[in-house]
């Protein structure tokens, strides 16, 4: 038990982070959330209701064309436990790289794993960190597969100096060699702020460069109980979604039609639709892409792999080398569960934390 270890004392907080995401990576999302509200990362009743004061929304698919056509650089972002703004970004690579933008900015990647944009595939381990989760993954995966050169941005050192840092290593990797470059990013909670003072990546960016990137925050707006309990101004929001003929993101906007720009210094505040579980562990927004719902239950398990462990779902034209479709980790009750995978070949592994097994599907 961990807990004895780090509860109550200065790690505590990225204890709880850190097992937050964990939890994520084996397809545990409520737990992740609840270990995040362990470690206090989320914003405190008093901000978010000042915050949110004489806002108007209206659904992103009205602005999202005009968004990408006006903007050279979007940039995006996360918390890291919460794979549901991962799924959500993915829907922008299609009509971004139709307009233009051509290198896709991600905080996880690893400098390391140089051979990324002529491999096409995401090592596990090797091309990154937050994206050997598998929906996380998968965004890499498909801005590959559309053409996308990945561009790592990371840097060394702490507080300004790596954000100040990571600012010129995206001039260097990408505008040094291609000035009239078009790219999205996507980062970490407030990296991409460009408010100027805030001392921020995205506000070096814009100071170093003189681009204005259009910033938008995809983390806050996200469906939570401890959110919703604190705010009802959010509640409303995702209440305003689950009316609408059709869930979709929606923007804040102000009184006077200007996105709407929050206290954490971007441009905009994107809320995504309130995330509703299809079963106890596959949220709606897992299913993008046309992901479809494979069942394993017991007798299956039983046979091919352990009592309890986890099960990971890798692309048979992949490999186990490569970031798995999804992964999910069970307990010797479960009778059965389900992954969110595309149709195609898969290569299963069940893994107890001391051996391996293989199996073989197919999802039709």
């Amino acid at each position: 038990n961990m807990d004895s270890l780090y509860v109550g004392s200065q790690f505590e907080r990225p204890y709880h982070d850190l097992l937050s995401i964990l939890y994520s990576r084996v397809g545990h999302y409520k737990d992740a959330m609840r270990m995040a509200e362990k470690g206090n990362l989320f914003s405190d009743k008093t901000r978010l209701a000042k915050n949110y004061e004489n806002v108007i929304t209206i659904p992103l698919s009205e602005v999202m064309d005009s968004l990408i056509e006006n903007n050279r650089v979007i940039m995006l972002n996360e918390m890291h436990f919460n794979p549901h703004s991962r799924a959500f970004v993915i829907s922008w690579l299609e009509k971004c790289y139709q307009n233009g933008y051509r290198y896709f900015a991600a905080e996880t990647l690893f400098a390391k794993d140089s051979l990324v944009n002529e491999r096409r595939t995401v090592l596990l381990g090797e091309t990154g960190f937050y994206s050997d989760e598998p929906v996380f993954g998968d965004l890499l995966r498909t801005a590959l597969q559309m053409g996308y050169t990945l561009v790592p941005y990371e840097a060394d050192g702490w507080g300004v100096d790596r954000e100040r840092n990571e600012a010129d290593n995206l001039i260097k990797n990408i505008l040094d060699k291609d000035p009239e470059a078009k790219f999205l990013l996507f980062g970490g909670m407030g990296h991409i702020t460009d408010r100027k003072g805030w001392s921020m990546m995205g506000g070096f960016f814009k100071e170093k460069t003189g681009i204005d990137p259009f910033t938008m925050d995809c983390s806050v707006m996200t469906f939570s109980e401890q959110y919703e309990s604190m705010d009802s101004l959010r509640t409303a929001f995702f209440d305003r979604i689950d009316a609408m003929p059709i869930r979709e993101p929606i923007i804040c906007y102000d009184t006077v039609k200007c996105i709407y720009p929050n206290n954490s210094g971007m441009d905009a505040t994107c809320c995504l639709p309130r995330t509703r579980f299809i079963e106890d562990n596959i949220p709606d927004w897992k299913l993008y892409n046309g992901k479809v719902l494979f069942t394993l239950d017991r007798r299956f398990i039983d046979k091919n792999g352990f009592p309890e462990g986890c099960v990971s779902a890798f692309l048979k034209s992949e490999g186990e080398q490569c970031v798995p479709i999804d992964q999910y980790m069970y307990g010797k009750d479960e009778k059965e569960f389900k992954l969110a995978l595309y149709k195609g070949e898969y290569l299963l592994r069940f893994d107890d934390g001391k051996e391996y097994k293989y199996a073989t599907i197919s999802v039709k």
